[in-house]
């Protein structure tokens, strides 16, 4: 067999979001660069990042795009075209320079994945990794119902997209379902959860502490810090977060909430803050580098994640609770499908989506019990000890070494 590292195959990785604040294309970048592989990643290019850069190894072109976040239907397909266009281009140039062994690409929109049309009328194998699915997305987004010409449209081309592609990636047992569901074969399908990185979420890195206090012990400086971190949309529940704090706001003796990430509903939280008087024990602290979230996480008493319930956030398991488990942080989550497959109640306080009255009572209980609540965070490692990084990176670097043709000792 050939040494990995002999071979120095190169890969490209097209992304619509952005480099390196997407954690799950950095993860599967990073490991791919580990493999051995030369990475390429084109992506959106945020606010004052450069145009090009080297980032862990992996290689990063951003291209001229603009996020549009919040806005309506047209506006997303004008910028989901524009970036089409311009990923075909660059990709068609540097494949022409240097040739790629395979090329990855993340949705949304599904239909990204045709950028790569060139390549694979020339055998370069694809893979489609779903990392949304699109149409229940939209569904939630917009309000649009199943059988709207619109979901109909998207829900074709998810079909044809898996079709398209040698590969499609998964997030979990339930996703995979709703994906042969529709007629997408199991066989063509490969399961890669969104498990948090060891190297980035190490408990044994992490100091577990706050002000020199060792875990279950927080109390002790008078503080109970609540920590939400991620995308801040209107699905996510944040405002319910906020108003439970509201509530227990006098029954909790130096409560803090902590609140890390960006998005359309931010404009509304900062709202909600200042007419509920909690100025003085909210901090909003925007979007961070992910080496930054890990300590924060460690600082916290308790990790919430309060997504609502709709045909989009059911699908879905929220990684900022997988990383709260990680760090052995206690978690409050809403009871929606996809985490009822994977936590029980001795693992997570659930509450009933929607209902922030619920929530305020789940923090209350951790509260009072410190002790129960570190139990049952220990309790929650149960599901890293079947469900981690290490064994879904393995599971995907099999796909990519089998697609290239690769192969090592």
């Amino acid at each position: 067999m050939r040494n990995r590292n002999d071979t120095n195959q190169r890969l490209c990785i097209i992304t619509h979001s952005g480099y390196p604040v997407e954690p799950r294309a950095r993860r599967m970048a990073e490991a791919l660069t580990a493999r051995g592989y030369s990475v390429d990643v084109l992506c959106l290019r945020l606010p004052d990042q450069p145009t090009e850069e080297t980032v862990n190894g992996v290689r990063v072109m951003r291209l001229p795009v603009t996020r549009h976040q919040g806005a309506g239907p047209l506006m997303y397909l004008a910028e989901y075209v524009r970036f089409f266009l311009l990923a075909a281009w660059r990709l068609g140039a540097l494949h022409r320079r240097h040739p790629y062994a395979l090329v990855q690409v993340h949705n949304p929109p599904d239909a990204l994945v045709f950028c790569t049309l060139p390549l694979k009328l020339s055998r370069v194998p694809v893979i489609l990794d779903l990392r949304e699915l699109t149409p229940e997305l939209f569904m939630s987004r917009f309000g649009l119902a199943r059988h709207s010409a619109v979901v109909r449209i998207l829900t074709v081309l998810e079909r044809w997209a898996c079709r398209y592609a040698n590969a499609a990636l998964v997030l979990h047992e339930r996703h995979r379902r709703i994906m042969t569901g529709r007629g997408i074969p199991d066989a063509r399908l490969t399961e890669v959860m969104n498990c948090p990185d060891e190297r980035v979420f190490d408990p044994t890195k992490t100091p577990l502490s706050r002000d020199g206090l060792p875990l279950g012990q927080h109390a002790a400086d008078g503080k109970f810090v609540v920590i939400h971190h991620g995308g801040m949309m209107q699905r996510y529940g944040v405002d319910l977060l906020v108003r439970a704090l509201a509530s227990v706001r006098d029954q909790i003796p130096g409560l803090q909430l902590e609140l890390y990430g960006t998005g359309d509903f931010r404009p509304e939280i900062e709202r909600m803050v200042a007419e509920l008087g909690l100025a003085d024990i909210v901090n909003l602290h925007g979007q961070q580098p992910l080496e930054l979230i890990p300590p924060a996480i460690a600082a916290a008493d308790v990790g919430v994640a309060p997504m609502r319930q709709d045909i989009f956030t059911d699908c879905g398991l929220p990684t900022k609770l997988l990383e709260y488990v990680a760090l052995g942080i206690p978690g409050v989550a809403s009871r929606t499908a996809t985490t009822a497959d994977y936590f029980d109640d001795s693992m997570v306080q659930f509450f009933r989506p929607g209902d922030a009255a619920d929530l305020a009572e789940k923090l209350l209980v951790l509260y009072r019990d410190p002790v129960a609540a570190q139990a049952q965070a220990a309790r929650a490692r149960r599901f890293t000890e079947a469900h981690n990084w290490p064994g879904e990176r393995a599971r995907y670097l099999d796909l990519v070494d089998r697609l290239t043709g690769a192969q090592c000792y």
